[in-house]
């Protein structure tokens, strides 16, 4: 895994129960049959139309979850007719099976995957919850991502995405946010994903929450600060850019251009932060994400609520005269 999810392109039956086998109680009947079989889509399937002879169409590569309904109906056929629906199911073959709410699957439900080599997992969790945790884990594998080069924070639940160019002292500011209290959740790289209409940010797995401070090296976060220091994931709520001061033409002192990033089609508000000698960049990141986060809650930014003052006094004063 080059972040903390599955690559997409080696996504196995194995390496899904070694992500979700705890989360979703999963237990093997068949051992580690079917293990190296390839996910490849985020959906699921209710196979009970197949079991019942409708095969048209059935989707025969997504992971198959046989709930109480399914179990129902073959309790209720001959072993012949048990035997002939189970082979609609497997002869396709299946990518894998999960029985859900503790149910013991019948004898030729447990034979058939032997035979066709599946996995077949049992759950004692109920179906609804199951599949949605599942379908979740499978949308944000599947989904669509991106690797960034920058640093990725936790500030009071908003993910700041801080960029800029080398040395600049991105790592340097995050460091000094920890130090605060806040969460780091990667540094260098930030693996980004697309789950519907928001972007989760992790980090690399290999790198883990490990950063490079110049001068120094590469320091641990949870073994310097504990793991309450550290996030595995995060939503990214805004970007912000350090800028060589001396490089920027001019800066917006009021706070009224609103700019925007986009990152796989989502556009992200940024701010412009340039840096200069002296200037207390830890401190100037923490008032960005407040501000962001006061502006969620109240609609507007501090600056647009000022500029409305300032024009109604204006206003007030041109009826004086």
């Amino acid at each position: 895994m080059q972040d903390r999810y599955p690559d997409p392109e080696t996504f196995s039956v194995g390496i899904l129960y070694e992500c979700l086998g705890k989360k979703l109680e999963l237990n093997s009947v068949t051992e580690n049959r079917g293990y190296n079989r390839m996910i490849v889509s985020p959906d699921i399937s209710r196979p009970g139309l197949c079991l019942s002879g409708y095969t048209y169409k059935f989707m025969h590569d997504r992971i198959q979850i046989i709930g109480e309904t399914e179990i129902t109906l073959l309790n209720q056929l001959s072993q012949k007719d048990r035997t002939a629906a189970v082979a609609n199911v497997y002869n396709f073959p299946a990518v894998c099976c999960i029985v859900t709410k503790g149910l013991s699957p019948p004898e030729e439900l447990v034979s058939a995957a032997l035979e066709s080599d599946t996995a077949l997992f049992l759950s004692p969790q109920d179906t609804t919850p199951l599949i949605h945790d599942l379908t979740d884990f499978l949308g944000e594998v599947f989904a669509p991502h991106v690797s960034l080069h920058g640093t990725l924070v936790d500030i009071y639940g908003e993910g700041l995405l801080v960029m800029g160019r080398s040395a600049i002292g991105k790592s340097e500011a995050v460091l000094g946010l920890v130090e605060r209290g806040h969460r780091l959740v990667a540094d260098d790289l930030v693996r980004v994903r697309k789950a519907g209409n928001r972007l989760i940010g992790t980090g690399d797995a290999l790198i883990g929450f490990h950063m490079e401070i110049r001068g120094i090296g590469f320091v641990s976060i949870a073994e310097l600060y504990g793991v309450g220091a550290i996030k595995e994931m995060q939503s990214v709520d805004l970007a912000v850019r350090l800028l060589d001061a001396d490089l920027v033409d001019e800066t917006d002192r009021s706070g009224l251009e609103e700019k925007h990033m986009s990152i796989l089609g989502i556009d992200v508000p940024m701010v412009e932060i340039p840096v200069l000698p002296g200037r207390n960049i830890t401190l100037l990141l923490e008032v960005a994400a407040m501000m962001n986060i006061q502006a969620k809650d109240t609609g507007c930014t501090s600056a647009e609520r000022l500029n409305r003052k300032l024009i109604a006094r204006m206003g007030r004063n041109r009826l004086r005269k």
